[in-house]
């Protein structure tokens, strides 16, 4: 993640002229990697889509980096548990980053620090909130695409990672590495598709999770979305 303010306002800087979001400094998402059944708690890692995976969470800057993970949990394991339990959040809450806030989409809670779309946009101005939203937080499933494209290990034409879940994880972790590596060096990709959105994004927006409905969003959260609204759109 940026470190110091010039870092931070950099990020912002990069981010709005996306699609005019203010003070973004990261996208957040959610990826499911297909494993075969651990021997161990084979159940918890079975997600909604019914088949065995780890959660990664990741948050991703305007350039496709990955600027911070987590690998720890299992396929059934909610976004916004993983969220809620991870060092970044923690990081957030003490106030490391400013005013500065996360995008995400609706399988997260309306936060102070992560701001999510209206489900249900009343006005021109909401709409235009959505709609900018949209624009810029697309990136992050393009980078989950364009990562996995790479590294044919995690996509859904290489099957399952066959070892333990702790294993792939560290797996996992270096491809999103390297994926970094690739990008700061402009490494191309020869012979594969780019992949523009991610092959194994389980929380599809034509058929949300019925765990989204029981989100909380946090009054301070929902304060400062439409003071976004109010002086952005």
């Amino acid at each position: 993640m940026p470190r110091g303010m010039p870092e931070v306002i950099a990020t912002k800087q990069k981010f709005y002229r996306v699609s005019n979001f203010p003070n973004v400094i990261g996208l957040i998402d959610g990826s499911h990697i297909p494993i075969a059944a651990p021997s161990l708690n084979e159940d918890i890692y079975v997600n909604r889509k019914n088949f065995h995976s780890l959660n990664i969470q990741a948050v991703c800057d305007a350039n496709q980096i990955f600027l911070d993970f987590c690998n720890r949990y299992p396929g059934s394991t909610h976004d916004s548990f993983v969220w809620h339990n991870c060092t970044l959040y923690r990081r957030f809450q003490a106030g490391e980053f400013g005013g500065a806030h996360l995008l995400g989409d609706s399988g997260y809670p309306l936060e102070e620090n992560l701001m999510t779309p209206f489900m249900q946009p009343g006005n021109h101005s909401k709409v235009n909130y959505n709609n900018s939203h949209k624009r810029t937080r697309v990136i992050v499933e393009q980078t989950f695409g364009l990562w996995k494209s790479r590294f044919r290990c995690i996509h859904k034409s290489g099957g399952n990672l066959c070892y333990t879940p702790q294993k792939c994880a560290k797996i996992v972790s270096a491809t999103m590495l390297l994926h970094n590596y690739c990008i700061r060096r402009r490494i191309p990709l020869i012979g594969v598709d780019h992949g523009d959105e991610d092959p194994y994004n389980v929380d599809d927006p034509d058929d949300p999770d019925p765990q989204h409905e029981g989100i909380r969003n946090v009054p301070v959260g929902q304060a400062k979305r439409q003071r976004i609204v109010q002086e952005h759109f």
